[in-house]
């Protein structure tokens, strides 16, 4: 997945993305992927010039969304 900027949370796009690969893996796998895609979030925000902490809350928004898509979807 490729970012573009921040926030990331409002994405809807990204989110089901993420959202979907996760639903699909073995829970071991799926913390694997959410790991790595956190990794990579928190890096390209750093990268980008945002605040450390700035980054990681948004990482976290991020990760809120998913939860919130993976729930819909699931309830569905």
């Amino acid at each position: 997945m490729s970012v573009s900027a921040f926030p990331v949370s409002p994405e809807l796009s990204s989110v089901r993305i993420v959202a979907d690969a996760i639903a699909r893996l073995p829970n071991d796998e799926a913390a694997v992927l959410w790991d790595e895609t956190a990794k990579h979030l928190l890096s390209v925000a750093i990268e980008r010039g945002h605040d450390t902490d700035r980054a990681r809350t948004e990482v976290v928004r991020f990760f809120d969304a998913v939860q919130r898509m993976r729930t819909t979807v699931s309830s569905k």
